[in-house]
């Protein structure tokens, strides 16, 4: 729009004449217009103000015409008083009407493209309409599900169809069943677990007897296939709703997280449209559910990588620094998602067994490459071999890829490089994993490569400087190392870090980063528990258990508490202990309000 040039020149002016004109009509009592002028800029602007928060989208198009109609209108008169005026006192009087005039109609609609600016920055989440609203639930660990459910609310919301958009632990039985209907989109963590948003309404909706007859209600899950319990909670939540007579419209619709090759995206998209029954009235809104932006894969390669844990009793850990593009963000907190590759030596197995020639130029992924090359990004379990005189390119199609993996970022965007810390996963036969086999050991320096940097929403930092209390074991602190690299960044010094592993001597990750930190004041309170270098085995949750009262300060400051780390063992072992201390209820409450963060595997 044009008057958007007109801000910060806007800003100036009013306050320009805010103080001019008391000035003016102190000097010149006599004038009677001055007074009246006085009042009349100081009444518009009050009115502009109310007028313009109330201005909706649906005047954009009256507000253009008549931003535009009314400076050339303004202007015209400008110069017409400043021509028909007789003296210079009289110039100056009218121009300063005049410029009075144009700062109030200017303000006017500033106002409203305040109130624009903030609308497509947050898109409304609820739309009020003589229908009960449709609930879009959402459980979502990383944020992925969170961000397709904001986008199927603001499809409801450009079809004129009531929405309220909540996660799960928001829920309770009396308002399901004050819903037209219920569309949720969740997200599975780990083996079958419901996310940390979604926790608290688990455990509590198996004790719910409130029936919903003919509800309507569907369900998208999320999940990852190379997990068994392949969107578990999706079809615990399935379960749950048809056990209490709500009326299924479709079967789970499950979408790997990983990709959408099954279209489920698509499926979930004739959904929305079929309940909807048109198409959206809101032009600049998209009628297509569409992959998060952090999909978008980056070139990388490996600039290098160090064993950290020399002499361990544990499996080897490897610091890894990767090269990504000069622009690349990401936020303290934030995964990357890698496609690790077979080992050469795999490869020329597989070939060598099937009698395959390697070398031979195939199209995988719409990009040429031989076919050694295709093979390194399938499960070789899982493949079977092309049957004698079968095209290749339909065949490769058809096999398994193999899944990506996920890493806790240990850096920020402005140490320059992406750094991970990845423990070495082993087979029974002594093999290595796929993923962790690849960056720590098949990977070759400068190799070219591509990753994802994934959003993690329920993993970021506070906006102030709110004491923080971290918690990790193991690799956890590498997601711990970013966000304190980030508080430090931010000169925020109120932190306070427990970390436990094996033993100090090996296993310390990040020593000389944690050490600096405290050395600098940055880091109030650091407590370090290693198992194995006591005779009496120690671990981060009886450290934790001993700081009670510590703990329960922080909370009652406003204070926040972030796990990472293992799933099993630390992770369940720090929420039984936190439970204990601060009370279940009130260990709800924190997570709800983002002041409860954890980010396990």
């Amino acid at each position: 729009m044009m008057f958007r040039r007109w801000l910060t020149l806007l800003d100036k002016s009013c306050l320009l004449l805010a103080a001019l004109l008391p000035v003016w009509w102190l000097g010149y009592r006599d004038l009677v217009a001055q007074p009246l002028l006085l009042g009349y800029f100081y009444l518009v602007t009050l009115a502009s103000n109310i007028i313009g928060s109330q201005q909706s989208a649906a005047q954009a198009s009256f507000w253009q015409w008549l931003e535009q109609t009314l400076l050339l209108a303004v202007l015209l008169l400008c110069t017409v008083l400043y021509l028909n005026s007789a003296s210079v006192q009289q110039r100056f009087d009218a121009l300063l009407a005049a410029g009075s005039v144009v700062s109030s109609l200017l303000l006017i609609c500033r106002g409203w493209l305040s109130s624009q600016q903030q609308s497509a920055d947050n898109p409304p989440t609820e739309l009020t309409s003589p229908q009960p609203p449709w609930l879009i639930g959402y459980a979502s660990q990383t944020g992925y599900a969170e961000q397709l459910a904001r986008q199927t609310a603001r499809q409801f919301n450009a079809c004129g169809i009531a929405c309220s958009l909540r996660s799960l632990n928001e829920l309770n039985p009396a308002m399901l069943g004050q819903y037209s209907g219920a569309l949720l989109v969740v997200s599975t963590y780990g083996e079958g677990e419901a996310p940390d948003n979604a926790l608290q309404f688990q455990q509590q909706a198996s004790g719910w007897q409130q029936a919903l007859p003919q509800l309507p209600f569907a369900i998208l899950a999320l999940g990852d296939r190379s997990y068994q319990q392949f969107c578990g909670f999706g079809h615990w939540l399935h379960q749950w709703f048809c056990q209490r007579q709500a009326r299924a419209l479709q079967a789970v619709t499950e979408l790997d997280s990983q990709r959408n090759s099954n279209g489920a995206l698509q499926q979930w998209h004739q959904l929305l449209a079929s309940i909807t029954g048109q198409q959206p009235t809101d032009t600049t809104a998209s009628t297509e559910l569409i992959l998060p932006e952090q999909t978008r894969w980056l070139p990388s390669k490996l600039i290098s990588r160090y064993l950290a844990n020399p002499g361990s009793q544990g499996a080897p850990c490897y610091v890894i620094k990767l090269a990504v593009e000069p622009d690349s963000q990401w936020q303290a907190g934030d995964i990357v998602a890698v496609q690790p590759q077979n080992s050469k030596c795999d490869v020329a197995l597989w070939l060598t067994r099937h009698q395959l020639y390697g070398c031979q130029q195939v199209h995988y992924l719409g990009q040429p490459m031989p076919l050694c090359c295709a093979l390194a990004k399938l499960a070789l379990s899982g493949v079977t071999p092309p049957a004698q005189g079968e095209a290749l390119e339909p065949w490769l199609a058809r096999q398994p890829q193999l899944p990506l993996r996920h890493y806790s970022i240990a850096s920020i965007p402005s140490e320059g490089q992406l750094t991970l810390l990845v423990r070495q996963a082993s087979h029974a036969d002594g093999t290595l994993g796929i993923g962790s086999g690849w960056l720590t050991s098949w990977l070759s320096e400068q190799q070219p490569f591509q990753l994802q940097l994934r959003r993690h929403s329920h993993f970021q930092l506070p906006a102030d400087d709110r004491p923080l209390l971290f918690i990790a074991n193991g690799t956890g602190i590498a997601g711990i190392r970013a966000l304190l690299a980030e508080r430090i960044a931010r000169k925020q010094a109120n932190n306070w870090l427990i970390f436990g592993e094996r033993s100090q001597q090996t296993d310390f990750f990040f020593a000389r980063d944690i050490q600096r930190w405290q050395q600098q004041g940055f880091i109030g309170r650091c407590q370090l528990v290693f198992s194995r270098d006591q005779a009496a085995k120690r671990y981060v949750q009886h450290c934790l258990a001993e700081q009670a009262t510590a703990v329960r300060e922080l909370v009652d400051a406003g204070g926040a508490i972030y796990v990472c780390g293992s799933l099993l063992g630390m992770g369940s072992a720090v929420h039984s202990v936190l439970t204990d201390i601060l009370g279940s209820s009130p260990l709800n409450v924190l997570q709800q309000q983002g002041r409860y963060r954890r980010d396990l595997y």
